[in-house]
């Protein structure tokens, strides 16, 4: 963590903290507060191709035993860190899955194993791609903050407290980085 980032006892930071100090019970506390944010993110997220397989709750399941794995070796230098690292790992287990999928004798259906195969499913996979790109090129701040906020499905109260802000300077930010990824996908 930088030094300069403040960690309350109310945030992701602090039970990741907590976690590497050897606190058994901040790990449960972990999974109680990120659960339902992940949730929110993962629901709809399964291909229709991969629902014999897998549900949302496999997939939930499967990230977490992922995470949990490598808890005290997750690099979190800023607040909302945590929340990327989560979607990264959701992700490339859809990618996993769908690669499995594909190389199965039972369905040779070619699938785009980088583009709308990830996306919810109301989100068409062109507008998912330019979603990804214009993302990428934003600071990793302004990423965070609109990954929390859109993808996580969290309140300007519930950022603020992982920022240790107020509600208000979260939405101003929030607002600007929804004005930045606007600029960057039209350019």
């Amino acid at each position: 963590m930088r030094a300069n980032v403040a960690v309350s006892e109310h945030t992701t930071l602090h039970l990741l903290k907590r976690i590497r100090a050897g606190d058994g019970q901040a790990r449960t506390d972990l999974v109680q507060r990120i659960e339902p944010l992940l949730e929110r993110f993962a629901r709809g997220r399964v291909p229709s191709l991969l629902r014999h397989e897998q549900d949302t709750a496999d997939l939930l399941q499967s990230t977490w035993l992922r995470v949990l794995d490598k808890l005290e070796g997750i690099r979190v230098d800023a607040p909302g860190d945590f929340f990327s690292y989560l979607r990264t790992v959701l992700l490339n287990g859809l990618r996993e899955a769908l690669r499995r999928h594909h190389r199965s004798p039972i369905d040779a259906k070619a699938v785009d194993l980088d583009t709308g195969s990830m996306a919810a499913e109301n989100v068409a996979a062109e507008d998912w791609v330019a979603y990804e790109q214009a993302l990428a090129r934003l600071p990793q701040e302004q990423r965070v903050l609109l990954q929390m906020r859109f993808e996580f499905g969290m309140s300007f109260v519930e950022i603020a407290e992982e920022f240790d802000e107020k509600p208000d300077a979260i939405r101003m930010r929030v607002n600007r980085a929804v004005q930045s990824i606007a600029e960057v996908g039209d350019g």
